[in-house]
């Protein structure tokens, strides 16, 4: 598998790390379908803590269909998708999809209170300080319907500085925000990679981090292997 700059990624462990590298996820001829037509199969890659993988391709390639088969919203047609065998209390990879899940009805503080993140529900204190963090703390009792899509996204974004996770799963993390919105995500991917969890993502736009992402091409070839 190559970086966005065309160069082959190694494994190697640097001082910069602070972590010791893991398979956290291993793909195995993984097929999807859609009717009678296959988005792809025969697919395989793993993804090892500190990795950030974008999953690139035409659109009906399959790339939001493959975040969401492997957090469990989404049966796959054949092959296996193995999640390592770590601490329960760290299990479930948090998925963030296209679409924020915001209720317009609730405020922002009550859309981080009510909503399970990886399984648990936040506390108040972390609440807090994730809306500071993403810069709504003005709105914290404002409903989600006055705010705009952008704030709505860091909303959704929130949720990544309060799960305790191996594994972010991204489905176009950076629509709706403004460039320093999307400066500000990328130093928590980099960061949060750097500290050994694992990021997997699609993106339409580029993706600029100090180590380039893998990219996972999934096109309409019968296998992909990288």
């Amino acid at each position: 598998m190559k970086n966005e700059n065309g160069d082959e990624n190694n494994n190697q462990q640097t001082d910069s790390q602070r972590f010791v590298p893991r398979t956290i996820l291993t793909v195995t001829n993984l097929g999807i379908r859609r009717s009678e037509r296959w988005l792809f199969r025969d697919l395989n890659f793993e993804l090892k803590s500190g990795e950030v993988i974008q999953v690139v391709g035409e659109n009906g390639a399959g790339k939001t269909s493959l975040l969401r088969s492997l957090c469990g919203l989404l049966p796959y047609a054949r092959g296996e998708a193995k999640w390592a065998e770590i601490d329960e209390s760290e299990c479930l990879p948090l998925f963030l999809g296209h679409l924020p899940a915001v209720k317009p009805e609730l405020t922002v503080f009550e859309n981080l209170k009510f909503h399970p993140i990886a399984g648990e529900f936040a506390t108040e204190s972390q609440i807090e300080a994730a809306i500071e963090e993403v810069q709504l703390g003005f709105y914290l009792d404002t409903q989600a319907r006055y705010l705009s899509a952008g704030q709505v996204r860091r909303v959704g974004l929130a949720r990544l500085l309060i799960a305790q996770t191996p594994c972010w799963i991204l489905d176009e993390p950076f629509t709706s925000l403004d460039v320093d919105g999307c400066h500000w995500l990328e130093g928590k991917i980099d960061d949060f990679a750097k500290n050994g969890g694992c990021v997997l993502l699609t993106s339409h736009q580029s993706i600029h981090l100090p180590t380039p992402p893998k990219l996972l091409e999934l096109s309409n070839a019968e296998q992909f292997t990288c």
